[in-house]
């Protein structure tokens, strides 16, 4: 159900956190002269929501014994047959309508097939640092998950404040060369995307220890998860985003929700892996003014969300065949 709630931030983000949004479409409310879309979209940055998902996820089976590079290589081929039959359809379509794009030349077409560098779709830039992350993750796991030393919290606290600040004097000043400039930043991506996978390891332990605040009110959890939400769409904390996802999780798990609204949940999160890589093709790349054309921004997010979500289903259909074919 998170997936899912964090798959809609990914396109709610991707549609109205963008600076060109009053040119795109029609925001109809405004709070001191800014969009209450863009104001949301401030608060919905999904990447850190995925990242403590997998971190939980996988300390899970690392508590089971079950963890290992194997059984992650296994994982991570399942993710690149989806990604690379994403790209096969997609690219095909842009080629018809931006060739000089879609494909490019042979540097580019494995660079992008490999996710190291992400032109065909930029928005899967997470994808390398996140299998490089998801292959260490046992010896990340071991050692997050027994770190009680204060002095190592506080080292590793310290080498992702450095990166993330380095991330932000980078942002600006990356070298014209795609190469130097890959180089640079994929280390920064995995440090900054480790401390995110660190907080789910870190989750897991709190909810095996009941170590975190807890109360039998519900209306706390809500009242809670509503200030965090407002505070985050008020202020751009972006070091802050971690906790921020960290809150929320803890806070969504205890809420009671109708079975309908967990079923749509579940379901967007059953498709997020598809509609995550399919997404800005169809808002960003390839159909911007058809998304756009419908005006309205809860129009344009629903279009958005059917179309990405129906899209995913032959796809998923499609790889699974795949996988089943080559046994995986």
């Amino acid at each position: 159900m998170i997936k899912g709630i964090a798959i809609l931030m990914m396109l709610w983000f991707h549609l109205f956190g963008i600076s060109e949004l009053e040119d795109l479409c029609a925001p109809q409310l405004y709070i001191n002269g800014k969009a209450l879309v863009a104001y949301i979209a401030q608060a919905s940055y999904p990447v850190t929501f995925f990242l403590i998902l997998s971190g939980y996820g996988l300390t899970y089976i690392y508590k089971q014994q079950r963890l290992n590079v194997k059984s992650q290589a296994k994982r991570l081929m399942k993710l690149f047959i989806h990604y690379w039959l994403v790209l096969l359809i997609f690219v095909t379509i842009g080629h018809f309508i931006n060739p000089t794009v879609y494909p490019n030349d042979a540097i580019h077409i494995i660079a992008n097939l490999i996710g190291i560098r992400c032109t065909y779709n930029g928005e899967t830039w997470f994808l390398f640092p996140y299998s490089i992350i998801s292959l260490c993750s046992y010896w990340i796991i071991k050692y997050v998950y027994n770190l009680n030393n204060k002095k190592k919290i506080a080292v590793t606290l310290i080498i992702y404040a450095v990166a993330f600040l380095f991330s932000k004097h980078l942002g600006n000043n990356l070298p014209d060369n795609p190469v130097w400039e890959t180089l640079l930043i994929q280390p920064v991506f995995f440090v900054q995307l480790t401390f995110y996978f660190s907080l789910g390891i870190i989750l897991y332990r709190c909810l095996e220890k009941e170590s975190l605040f807890k109360c039998e009110n519900p209306y706390i959890y809500m009242l809670l998860l509503a200030c965090v939400i407002v505070i985050k769409s008020m202020f751009k904390i972006t070091i802050a985003d971690g906790l921020y996802a960290f809150i929320f999780i803890w806070c969504f798990i205890h809420l009671p929700l109708q079975k309908n609204i967990q079923k749509v949940l579940s379901e967007l999160g059953h498709r997020s892996m598809v509609m995550w890589m399919t997404h800005t093709f169809f808002s960003v790349y390839l159909f911007q003014d058809f998304i756009y054309g419908f005006k309205y921004p809860l129009l344009i997010f629903l279009m958005l969300v059917i179309i990405t979500f129906v899209t995913a289903i032959p796809i998923m259909y499609i790889s699974g065949k795949i996988l089943k074919l080559i046994k995986i």
